[in-house]
């Protein structure tokens, strides 16, 4: 791949290439096996592909027209076992060279090819710096309103600007061995960004060792940009990401060995992740461990991962390694390794990463309390427990039962009525001009309901939101005795209120509402001891809320991030991601219902002819266009409407037999021919124009998707062979017969240039 990926000919990750693999040339493969050998002729016989054999070892190499080798290749993983692509090797020669000893180098699996060769988005990015990076905060366990540091989390940027996930990015860089320079990317982002902003505090930068062939030359750039920031070096934490498992130990060392001579701090990231982690920690000794979320989660509650998690913390404090817990989301969780010992937070209840570092957190009281997984009860903890402190416990284990905050708010308004034994218990929720309504209420028998009764006071801001703001309560025993003003008095009596006790729920500074008790019949003397409690029971409903809020905001951001994931970046059509998950699921639940299921295989004509003449931006704009067309096309809720591949779209039709099928295929047409986009060089028309193949079947257990797919397929290869801009349908039967012989369809490199 010399021709294509030089990549190895200076060090990685200073060297991003854009494959060729698009042009003419020829492509070399080697084979572990004979067997192989014999599989991969006889496909190639099949479709009368000529071919020459090596006779040193296992392999042949064959002529590939421009985009041909690529194709070759995809069809070829489909035929071999998973040991077979990785072992197979592949050299592809532009034009008509014949490889140099220095080619050899190049060579690569043929599982790495094809990603290398799928990797277009990626290189773009790379080669563009097309990257963000977040920071997420880390906090003193004990106080979490002290930031400590920040870690780093890289994203990418599409070219629109849109975010694009990082898991993604990491496997796809892993797999078409573009992960050095995409690490050298994240490590200078962190650093470019974070300097940015005048922030104190350590700066964590994930690191793969792997990825670092020499440390004294990769890290060069990496030490100067630090340099040139103005941090001082023990500043800068680096984590080794422990689930890149690296298997040259020696390297590992010889690489933070460098960092720690030059002054940096060390952590190991994902500690109870792997499967190397305490003995990576004997042989590391790092100054930090990160304990891995998934070990994190509900430890409160897993009598395994807290057996695991409190060994851990118990020799990281033996060795004098500090400890960061990651993945943080509930209190009980925080409270938990906050006793045992951990000595430093991180998590969805902390903060949530953010483009500019966040300098204030919240201030999580310690709250001493233990869950009896078996049936979630809380029990008593301490001899020395108050009575007090036993009752709040409990009230917040069932306040806390919930995420949702209507239901929040509901049981905390039940709970409190029960315990203080009074008429009304309500929930005030400020609105941002200070006017409010009584949001929830819990009401004894015989008393006038004011749930959703709503306050304008212009005057509550001056008068007494200060007061309420700093944390102040305040207890009335009897109304008509408090010197309260006439109007005051008046409103009081109408809604049966004879006592009140009014605490603020609080969020930081900010007055989120009130927590109150109304007796309506008689006075009531409050007790020091209620009131204390009462604030007790506000304050942990405080974090309820704050919880339930974040949850929410987590749940929005999950959907966000679900609807990127799922959506094509040029065209905001369904991607393939999404076209392979919708078409499993729609197929699963049709075999069950035995109703049909039909799709469409598009094909812009001619497309490769259009971007030469007006240039990959409006060849861009023409499949937006196109994109758009089909949607508008597809009516149902569960229809489908994805990119499928380059200038190829899918249409998912549930409960949709042929004929409605064919009618939606000429639904597409016409709406494409209704753009009059010009297309001068296509041999079909004036206009751009598609070819479309549609296949359906009932989906059943002798079948699967691929069935589909393939027969949709061939229905779109004969239409191009008919002369294009024309639909082709492939009957059930013919679906049905492929299956049987265990046929994938004809392969899209014998079509046809577009």
């Amino acid at each position: 791949m010399s021709q294509i990926c030089p990549i190895s000919k200076t060090c990685a990750c200073r060297n991003v290439a854009r494959c060729q693999t698009k042009e003419a040339g020829r492509l070399f493969l080697w084979f572990p096996v004979s067997h192989t050998l014999k599989k991969v002729t006889s496909y190639l016989k099949k479709f009368a592909l000529k071919y020459e054999l090596m006779h040193e070892r296992p392999g042949l190499s064959l002529d590939c027209k421009p985009g041909q080798s690529l194709e070759i290749a995809r069809n070829l993983a489909k035929l071999l076992a998973p040991r077979e692509l990785k072992e197979t090797q592949v050299l592809f020669m532009q034009g008509t060279f014949q490889p140099q000893i220095h080619d050899f180098s190049d060579i690569a699996s043929l599982q790495r090819f094809i990603k290398l060769n799928q990797s277009d988005w990626l290189v773009e990015m790379l080669a563009k710096e097309r990257f963000t990076s977040y920071f997420q905060p880390i906090v003193s366990i004990n106080d979490t309103s002290q930031v400590f540091g920040y870690e780093s989390l890289l994203w990418g940027l599409d070219e629109e600007g849109n975010l694009v996930l990082p898991t993604p990015i990491v496997e796809l860089a892993t797999e078409a061995g573009l992960l050095p320079q995409l690490d050298q990317v994240a490590r200078l982002s962190a650093i470019t960004q974070f300097s940015r902003y005048q922030v104190s505090g350590h700066i964590f930068i994930n690191f793969a060792p792997t990825s670092l062939y020499d440390p004294a030359f990769c890290l060069r750039s990496t030490v100067k940009a630090i340099d040139t920031a103005g941090f001082s070096h023990d500043r800068v934490v680096f984590e080794v990401v422990e689930s890149d498992n690296p298997q040259d130990l020696t390297h590992l060392k010889a690489v933070l060995k460098y960092y720690r001579d030059a002054g940096f701090l060390i952590a190991l990231d994902d500690l109870g992740s792997g499967y190397s982690s305490l003995n990576l920690l004997h042989q590391l000794r790092p100054d930090f461990i990160k304990l891995d979320m998934e070990l994190i989660r509900d430890v409160h509650q897993d009598l395994y991962k807290a057996s695991i998690t409190e060994k851990l913390l118990e020799i990281t404090q033996k060795l004098n390694i500090q400890t960061v817990a990651e993945g943080i989301e509930c209190i009980e969780e925080l409270n938990w390794l906050r006793e045992r010992g951990a000595n430093f937070a991180q998590g969805y209840l902390i903060a949530k990463p953010s483009a500019v570092p966040i300098t204030t957190t919240p201030y999580f009281d310690p709250i001493a309390l233990t869950i009896v997984s078996a049936n979630s009860q809380v029990v008593e903890q301490v001899q020395h427990q108050s009575e007090s402190e036993r009752i709040v416990a409990a009230v917040t284990q069932r306040i806390r039962q919930s995420l949702e905050l209507e239901e929040i708010l509901q049981t905390t308004a039940a709970e409190v009525r029960q315990l203080f034994e009074v008429d009304r218990v309500i929930i005030y929720q400020f609105q941002a001009d200070w006017s409010g309504l009584v949001a929830v209420e819990s009401l004894a028998e015989e008393c006038m309901s004011i749930l959703g009764f709503n306050v304008m006071d212009t005057c509550f801001k001056s008068t007494r939101a200060a007061y309420f703001q700093q944390g102040n309560t305040r207890a009335i025993e009897d109304v008509e005795n408090a010197g309260l003003s006439p109007c005051h008095l008046d409103l009081l009596r109408s809604l049966q209120i004879r006592a009140n006790l009014v605490v603020p729920i609080l969020q930081k500074e900010h007055l989120w509402g009130l927590l109150i008790a109304h007796q309506c019949r008689h006075p009531r003397q409050w007790q020091q001891s209620e009131i204390n409690l009462f604030n007790q029971l506000a304050g942990q409903a405080a974090i309820a809320i704050q919880q339930s809020e974040l949850y929410h905001q987590l749940q929005q951001a999950n959907q966000e991030l679900q609807r990127l994931a799922c959506s094509d970046g040029l065209t905001q059509v369904g991607n393939r991601r999404c076209f392979d998950d919708t078409l499993n699921t729609q197929w699963q639940r049709l075999a069950r219902e035995q109703v049909p299921l039909s799709l469409i295989l598009c094909d812009v004509d001619y497309f490769k002819l259009y971007n030469d003449t007006h240039g990959h931006l409006a060849g861009d704009d023409a499949l937006r266009q196109v994109a758009k067309a089909i949607s508008q096309t597809v009516k149902h809720p569960a229809d489908l409407v994805a990119r499928y591949g380059g200038e190829e779209f899918a249409v998912i039709l549930p409960n949709t037999d042929i004929e409605r099928a064919i009618t939606v295929a000429k639904d597409i047409q016409t709406n494409i021919s209704a753009l009059q986009m010009l297309h001068p060089h296509s041999d079909v028309s004036e206009f751009i124009t598609l070819s479309l193949g549609v296949a359906t079947i009932i989906p059943h257990s002798q079948l699967s998707p691929e069935a589909l797919i393939a027969a949709a397929d061939q229905g779109l290869y004969q239409a191009k062979a008919q002369g294009r801009n024309c639909v082709v349908q492939m009957d059930s039967e013919d679906v049905e017969l492929k299956s049987e012989k265990k046929q994938s369809g004809v392969p899209k490199l014998l079509r046809r240039e577009s």
